[in-house]
This record gives C-alpha cells, sequence and structure tokens, in this order.
C-alpha cells in the first residue's frame, strides 16, 4: 500500500504544480480588449428603460407638445405609447394637420415609431 502512494504522489505532485503555474498565469494576464472608454467626458446614453423615456413620459410629453402646436385641436386627439411607439387616434380638421401632428409626436424622445390613427373631417 505505501508502495502505491509513492508511485501516485510522484504522478500528481507534478500535475498540482502545473495546474498552479497554470492558474497563476492566467490570473496576472493582460486583457486583450481595453476597456470601454466614453466618447466625450461626463455624457452617457440613457438606457430605453429609464424614466426619462418610459411610455408614460412619452405620453404626458407628446400631449403636452401637441397642445402647444399651432393650429392643432389636442383635445380630438388621443395619445396613448406601448414600447415607445406612439399611437395617435381621433379627429383633426384636415390633412395638414394630422402631418402637423404626426411630426410633433415624432419630435418626442424615445418615440421609435407613430401610429397614425387620425381622421381627417372633409365637411
Amino acid at each position: 500500500m505505501n508502495i502505491r502512494l509513492r508511485a501516485n504522489s510522484r504522478l500528481v505532485a507534478p500535475a498540482v504544480a502545473a495546474a498552479l503555474l497554470f492558474a497563476g498565469t492566467v490570473a496576472n494576464a493582460a486583457p486583450t480588449d481595453p476597456p470601454a472608454v466614453p466618447s466625450s467626458p461626463g455624457r452617457t446614453v440613457a438606457p430605453r428603460d429609464t424614466e426619462a423615456t418610459t411610455d408614460r413620459a412619452i405620453t404626458t410629453e407628446v400631449r403636452s407638445r401637441l397642445s402647444t402646436t399651432r393650429g392643432l385641436e389636442p383635445a380630438n386627439i388621443r395619445v396613448s405609447t406601448t414600447d415607445g411607439v406612439v399611437r395617435l387616434e381621433g379627429t383633426v380638421r384636415d390633412d395638414a394637420q394630422r402631418a402637423r401632428a404626426m411630426e410633433t409626436a415624432r419630435g418626442v424622445r424615445g418615440v421609435t415609431a407613430v401610429s397614425d390613427e387620425l381622421k381627417a373631417h372633409t365637411d
């Protein structure tokens, strides 16, 4: 039995030493890619799910901008947002107002698309 332990220890010791040596070199190895550096100091890109671009905030901002856009009647336009897609429903006086409402909604930060469900009165 004693002979077996001596024979196994002769094989195990070099393997353990090699494993420790290898582990030490991997831990001290230099990274292959440099760390990411911001493109401009002090400025970062906000992720999609921040408060500034939530669907509720987008809807509020679109409503606010529609109410200050000259020539639009925002009381006749319903605004909803799902995953950054703004849906405009309701009625407008003509196609020029429809285009103005669509352009206003597209200009809001966080809007990925605008769904046009507006109807133009042609009386």
